[in-house]
């Protein structure tokens, strides 16, 4: 089975509401969906969601290198060669992992649908039955993300992430009003997307003691591991590395210095499922536990994530909350509204509906 032709469709993705975070605010989700075809007839898609603000590329930056630098490498070559062509796109052009991630999914799944087999079941075999999703809340007034937070309660979500990072004293706040609303038994979790200074986070932490936060997602600024460490170093909360951490050299940094107590994986940052599943087992010999994390993402790589994620015994919490949060999607993810459930359909195990993409589509490149 040798790769025929790639297809790139640029999208924008409705939000159900906007979505405001530390260092940006977003109307709509701009990404690449790519459709990989073998020489059987078998289809693999994969996509890319860019973040200008953590892996340097955009939406129109990434199209020219997967239309002009990655997909080419591909033409005429195995579909099971995942490792190959990792090698051949870092020796081509260095980072840009958005854009090998998109080609590095469609090829789990073009490889898992022609051996007609789930993905999970080729990334170690299924560890958890189902995913548990949280809900996520963007960084808004303290009594609106509090009304938010009550409703999700009651919608039978037992986590909450809450978007913070611009004012510690209203991110004070705004743990406070939402924890008054949560059961006891729900767990509380907060994101700051780098919006603190060092001295910021240990203030908001000491602060929000009370409040029972799960753990802290990346506190302080990307470019500093020492300062994540710092902090990681005054406080017992638990704390999260995020943004700083793209493959397995940022993946050891974190070892060295001790910088978190856990690590986001994400596959937007890590290229794809091939680095991503390397990281979730240093982690584990690291005595690191890990999430898997998104960008917003559509189901094509939200289920790329819950494939890694139902299979990997150190991946503990998941992120995948980009189809909740979107108005329009490409295919209908399996289980419900707190909770993915994946089968033993072959690839994602879902239909994408092709009629969706192109209707979603800006624009669209082939490459053969």
């Amino acid at each position: 089975m040798t790769i025929k032709r790639i297809t790139l469709h640029g999208l924008r993705l409705p939000l159900k509401r906007p979505f405001k975070i530390a260092y940006d605010s977003y109307e709509d989700i701009e990404s690449l969906v790519i459709s990989i075809e073998s020489t059987s007839g078998d289809i693999g898609w994969g996509e890319a969601v860019v973040d200008q603000h953590v892996s340097g590329e955009t939406w129109q930056s990434a199209r020219s290198i997967i239309a002009e630098e990655l997909a080419p490498l591909l033409i005429g070559k195995p579909a099971a060669d995942i490792g190959a062509f990792h090698r051949a796109a870092e020796a081509r052009i260095r980072h840009n992992p958005s854009a090998k991630a998109s080609l590095d999914i469609a090829l789990h799944d073009l490889m898992a649908r022609q051996c007609r087999r789930p993905l999970h079941s080729l990334l170690g075999g299924r560890c958890h039955e189902r995913l548990e999703l949280p809900y996520v809340i963007s960084m808004l007034s303290p009594e609106e993300m509090a009304r938010q937070a009550d409703e999700a309660c009651r919608q039978g979500y037992r986590s909450i992430k809450i978007k913070l990072g611009d004012m510690p004293e209203t991110d004070i706040e705004r743990i406070a009003r939402v924890r008054e609303v949560l059961t006891p038994d729900m767990i509380l979790r907060v994101d700051a997307n780098q919006g603190w200074s060092v001295k910021q986070a240990l203030h908001v932490i000491r602060h929000a003691e009370p409040f029972r936060v799960n753990w802290y997602e990346q506190p302080v600024f990307i470019e500093n591991l020492e300062s994540l460490a710092r902090v990681s170093r005054a406080t017992d909360a638990v704390i999260m590395a995020d943004e700083p951490v793209h493959g397995l050299r940022d993946m050891l940094q974190v070892i060295r210095l001790e910088a978190a107590d856990m690590v986001n994986i994400k596959l937007m940052k890590s290229a794809g499922l091939h680095v991503a599943r390397a990281m979730a087992e240093l982690g584990m010999a690291a005595d690191i536990p890990c999430q898997v994390g998104s960008m917003v993402e559509s189901s094509i790589a939200t289920l790329a994530g819950a494939h890694l994620a139902i299979a990997h015994p150190n991946i503990i919490a998941n992120d995948l909350v980009g189809p909740a949060m979107l108005s329009c999607d490409v295919a209908e993810m399996p289980g419900d509204s707190t909770h993915i459930m994946l089968d033993e359909s072959p690839g994602l195990g879902v239909d994408i509906d092709r009629d969706r993409v192109r209707e979603l589509s800006a624009f669209e490149d082939f490459i053969d």
